[in-house]
């Protein structure tokens, strides 16, 4: 019987060897797929706010001082004045708008806080305004669209157990100023001016 050569012995082992951890390494479960690094960006991408939504924020961001000038109706009879801050921002990702509103005078103190986005279906600005004064504590009604150089919106509420229609228009825009001017009626054919509000850039953020 002849023996093996110490070389093809060698070569056979080291065979046999390759072949071993080649069925070890199959029949091991599969190693997890490494994690994505910190900050790398996830499948969904992210939202985009619609043009109008960018020219909003452009158009009403900023700190104000706000001066009230209220005419006779039904919510106040006797008119009067008031004055106080408004500051207005964008929200997350630029795709909703926020005001917060603090003012004194006629109407006692008064404090009020919204949010307006863009909805691209209806082609409005939808809303949610809540304030001291409103009873449901906040309003969702309404809606609000670009009218030429104007951003008009309409809102439906009850006061003092009447139905009334209300109306915004904000013109006038300024590098450092614009005005808010609030009609009400029972409904959109009977609608009288009832208060005017002037903004007026702050110097300096106002206090809320």
């Amino acid at each position: 019987m002849k023996t093996i050569p110490r070389v093809l012995w060698l070569i056979v082992l080291a065979a046999f060897c390759c072949m071993a951890l080649v069925a070890q390494d199959a029949m091991a479960p599969p190693k997890p797929k490494a994690a994505k690094p910190a900050g790398q960006p996830a499948g969904m991408p992210m939202a985009k706010p619609a043009p109008e939504m960018t020219k909003l924020i452009k158009t009403l961001s900023g700190n104000w001082n706000v001066t009230e000038k209220h005419e006779a109706n039904p919510m106040m009879p006797n008119g009067g004045d008031g004055k106080g801050t408004a500051r207005i921002w964008a929200g997350p990702g630029g795709m909703s708008l926020v005001e917060n509103y603090s003012s004194t005078g006629a109407m006692g103190s008064f404090k009020g806080m919204g949010t307006w986005w863009w909805d691209p279906k209806a082609q409005v600005f939808h809303g949610l305004w809540c304030d001291n004064m409103t009873p449901n504590g906040c309003d969702t009604s309404g809606s609000t669209k670009w009218d030429g150089d104007k951003l008009v919106g309409t809102m439906q509420g009850d006061m003092n157990g009447q139905m009334m229609t209300m109306r915004f228009i904000y013109s006038d825009f300024k590098p450092d100023s614009f005005v808010m001017t609030m009609e009400m009626g029972p409904d959109e054919s009977k609608l009288q001016k009832s208060m005017t509000v002037t903004y007026t850039k702050a110097a300096a953020p106002g206090k809320m």
